[in-house]
């Protein structure tokens, strides 16, 4: 059926004689969007046929009937529709102006085709859509106002639970709309009266409801999940989700993308991933597993349930379904070589549908911008840092997720967490920083700054000091001739390392006290030797704020080549390993302490050379390196506390140094004393290193990364032999 474009509108005969009673509102523009900004963006989904932007808006256009069927529905070609007002609309598919997602459909389309825009909140920030109003679009029409509604859509990215947000209308200098008269404002329309119109916002009735376009009824629940509504013209605010069975497992908050569970999804026909499947069972870890939820309806679950029994190949009886018992693991066995049954994240979880009406004024400027301000649990809202954030995030998460929290002791997070917002920022910080172990890389630093140790003892004196090789030992208190062409050398030293604060590690500083000794022989009419060392260390890292710290011990194992050219030149190469022994001593957020022990070892190497020039009592020139380190640490599970202890993973990380500069000896006369001294510039670079803990009986916290040393450095150095 075909019907000729009309206007559907009422006017005065008045109206027609003296027109300047019309009065002319602006409408959005075709091309509404300006930019977004803060942290969002509109999602473009080309599976649903959304172009670019992904946002559009429709004004005065219909494309049901008079006689429409939504049983049977008949849609006809889109005809102008001048309705302004939606306050007496019977249901939202009487909407002839709205926005949605820019494709081929239109206000009153079906339901499930796809018209929500989908907005990703991204970050913490307050997320800015500005919009674009154009003046006088549709001068036939009364449009003192009109209305618009919003099909949205809203899905979590920040890497946190969501508790609330807000929903702000401002103007073209970012204040709110309610300060203007209605006339030049953009205002929620909050006197809809139809339920589908009004301000609200919900996850989806697949897993919460009446079954939406899944089915009849709800997997989780029959009852709808919504956030708490406390709503003003200008700002829509939205609290808690509420239904018992949402908190039961997922609490009262938003689910992140990162905390949703894993479902086994099921396709009637054939697996077909470009259309969404039926949920079938969901991975709740809490309780052991693979878990049932409600399949059907009672009335059509027998038939729901044998045709799931066929695709298995096993009988109704086998499957023992129960909404809300395990899945046996021979039906889980099952699905996963069936094609008709697939395993995927349970996204729905993290998507919540957002509906409200807009009345549009005269706007000046031509421009509203939406905010949407997601809100957070404060001990999240507190951190300052991204290691804080991840802490707490991950404690948050075990706090108020029930079905995250694998010991059932989410109560006992809770009442820890209870005092966060009475503290002071300093105490907020260090309770922060507590929750994990922040300065984890301390225990490959440690094992390098070890082993840089070892190098400096081997590479920084030379028993012997001439290309001749007929010149006798250089004598000092580190070394001495054993025997013609063997020598013996022995040193101690120690050194102070500060490793700054970063955005993903606390601060720290380490302390390493070394001995090492060995034998060199020079080889027979060669200006060459070869030699062994071993060395011992005693480190200790001390974190700031009094974190914690870490004690080592061991013992380091080397050999080496030396080779002297020309007048002054000098060709040092080792290669190394070294075993230490770890303590650790973290201060946990009750100020309990939380102690392990475990090993580490490290393989080294490096290749030094000098050209020292005699000038006067000094020898100065040229110096150039490279080291390499490869450090690893065994994983070690924490003691001592009781809800604070951490289990953290393997560590390991490679390190490569590369120096040139000057370096200089002064040997003080009739002494056996030698002052030494570089400057140097070096190129550092290491891996990332990739820190995974959680605590003990958890699920782990996501992996936070510090990054590997990348700098360029100027290297001073005095000593004293």
């Amino acid at each position: 059926m075909k019907i000729k474009k009309y206007l559907l509108v009422s006017v005065a005969p008045v109206a027609l004689v003296v027109p300047l009673t019309i009065a002319h509102a602006d409408t959005f523009a075709d091309e509404m969007l300006i930019g977004t900004s803060g942290g969002g963006l509109v999602y473009v989904d080309e599976e649903e046929n959304v172009v670019e932007p992904g946002i559009k808006a429709v004004t005065f256009t219909s494309t049901r009937p008079d006689d429409f069927d939504k049983d049977n529905p008949n849609f006809v070609d889109p005809y102008f529709n001048g309705t302004t007002d939606f306050t007496g609309l019977d249901s939202r598919g009487d909407v002839t102006n709205c926005l949605m997602a820019s494709n081929d459909n239109n206000c009153d389309a079906a339901s499930g085709s796809g018209k929500r825009i989908k907005n990703y909140l991204t970050g913490m920030d307050p997320y800015n859509t500005r919009l674009r109003t154009v003046a006088n679009a549709y001068p036939e029409t009364d449009t003192s106002s009109v209305d618009y509604f919003t099909f949205g859509k809203m899905s979590n990215f920040t890497g946190a639970r969501i508790t609330g947000f807000d929903i702000e209308l401002l103007d073209k200098d970012g204040k709110p709309m309610g300060e203007l008269s209605p006339e030049n404002a953009v205002l929620f329309n909050l006197d809809v009266t139809a339920d589908s119109l009004k301000a609200g916002s919900g996850l989806v009735d697949g897993l919460f409801g009446g079954g939406g376009q899944e089915g009849e009824v709800g997997f989780f629940s029959s009852d709808k999940t919504k956030f708490a509504p406390n709503h003003k013209s200008d700002v829509l605010s939205f609290g808690a989700l509420s239904n018992p069975d949402y908190e039961k497992f997922f609490g009262t908050g938003f689910l992140d993308d990162t905390m949703v569970p894993d479902g086994i999804f099921f396709w009637g026909e054939e697996l077909d991933l470009t259309e969404e499947g039926d949920l079938f069972a969901w991975n709740n870890p809490s309780a052991g597993g693979w878990t049932y939820g409600t399949l059907d309806i009672d009335a059509n679950l027998p038939a729901r349930l044998e045709e799931l029994a066929t695709s298995l190949g096993v009988t109704v009886e086998e499957l023992d379904y129960v909404a809300g018992g395990a899945v046996p693991e021979e039906i889980v066995t099952a699905t996963t070589a069936s094609d008709r049954f697939a395993v995927d994240a349970i996204e729905d979880l993290r998507n919540a549908n957002l509906n409200y009406t807009m009345t549009v004024g005269t706007v000046e400027g031509g421009e509203v911008t939406v905010r949407i301000s997601p809100k957070f649990a404060p001990i999240v809202a507190s951190a300052t840092t991204e290691q804080q954030l991840q802490n707490a995030i991950f404690v948050d998460t075990l706090a108020e997720v029930p079905y995250l929290n694998l010991q059932g002791n989410n109560e006992a997070y809770q009442e820890a967490l209870a005092g966060i917002e009475e503290m002071s920022a300093a105490e907020k910080s260090k309770f922060l920083n507590s929750i994990g172990f922040g300065y984890a890389a301390a225990f490959t630093n440690l094992g390098f700054e070890a082993s840089r140790d070892q190098v400096r003892a081997i590479t920084r004196h030379v028993p012997w000091s001439s290309a001749n090789s007929s010149q006798d030992v250089n004598s000092n208190n580190d070394s001495w001739l054993m025997q013609d062409g063997l020598y013996g050398f022995a040193s101690q030293s120690g050194s102070r390392s500060t490793y700054d604060p970063t955005n993903t590690s606390l601060g720290y500083d380490i302390d390493v006290y070394a001995l090492s000794a060995g034998i060199e022989k020079r080889l027979n009419g060669t200006n060459s030797s070869l030699g062994l060392a071993v060395g011992y260390t005693d480190s200790e890292v001390e974190a700031s704020q009094d974190h914690g710290k870490i004690e080592a011990d061991g013992y380091s194992v080397s050999a080496f080549t030396r080779t002297r050219f020309g007048d002054g030149g000098l060709v040092q190469a080792l290669v190394g390993y070294q075993d230490l022994s770890y303590d650790s001593y973290r201060e946990a957020p009750d100020k309990s302490t939380a102690k392990a022990n475990t090993d580490g070892s490290q393989v080294f190497a490096a290749l030094n050379v000098d050209y020292l020039r005699d000038m006067g009592g000094f020898k100065v020139g040229p110096t150039a390196s490279i080291e390499y380190y490869d450090v690893s640490v065994d994983g070690f599970t924490e003691t001592g506390t009781d809800l604070w202890n951490l289990e953290v993973n393997d560590q390991d990380s490679d390190i490569l140094l590369a120096s040139i500069g000057a370096r200089g000896e002064y040997q003080f006369p009739t002494t056996n004393t030698r002052l030494t001294g570089s400057v140097k510039y070096t190129n550092a670079s290491g891996d990332d290193l990739a820190v995974k803990s959680g605590f003990v009986g958890q699920s782990g916290l996501a992996p936070y990364t510090v990054k590997g040393l990348d700098e360029d450095l100027v290297d001073v150095s005095v000593g004293i032999d």
